[in-house]
């Protein structure tokens, strides 16, 4: 573990706090949100004690949100040679698997919905199907697009 205890800013905290919202308005924890924006501030690996601790939070919301992290491929997981703590990071480029995941989503999305259209017969929403498939599609394509600029500046 770190001997110096993590200082933030007041900047700093701002960020943290605010990225804690915005994962909450996109229907995660709040946990979620500051977790990743303490990573990002810092700039170098934690220990879930030392997040814990910042943050003012239990281990238990530590460990299942820095699990979650994990799972979206924006934080890993990391070590230190001779110790058994383990440290949290972020991942070199998490944006470029977001992406992929929500390309991925909307693609999924879209399948679903013309698999339904083409069961569904009621004339009065078919329209309303093609054009959640479409707007489906089109969000698939923008994440795909997206995933081509950020490739061309990595």
């Amino acid at each position: 573990m770190s001997d110096k205890p993590v200082t933030l800013t007041p900047a700093e905290i701002d960020f943290i706090e605010r990225m804690g919202i915005n994962a909450e308005a996109d229907g995660q924890a709040r946990i979620t949100g500051r977790i990743w924006g303490l990573l990002m501030v810092m700039g170098r690996m934690l220990t879930s004690a030392e997040i814990a601790e910042t943050l003012k939070v239990s281990r238990g919301s530590v460990s299942t949100n820095l699990r979650l992290l994990e799972s979206l491929e924006i934080i890993e997981r990391r070590s230190k040679p001779g110790e058994r703590e383990i440290y949290f990071a972020m991942c070199p480029n998490p944006y470029t698997s977001l992406t992929k995941q929500f390309a991925k989503r909307f693609a999924n999305h879209r399948r679903m919905v013309e698999e339904a259209a083409a069961r569904i017969e009621r004339q009065e929403g078919q329209q309303n199907l093609a054009n959640l498939a479409r707007f489906y599609e089109l969000m698939e394509q923008c994440h795909r697009a997206l995933l081509r600029e950020m490739d061309d500046h990595e």
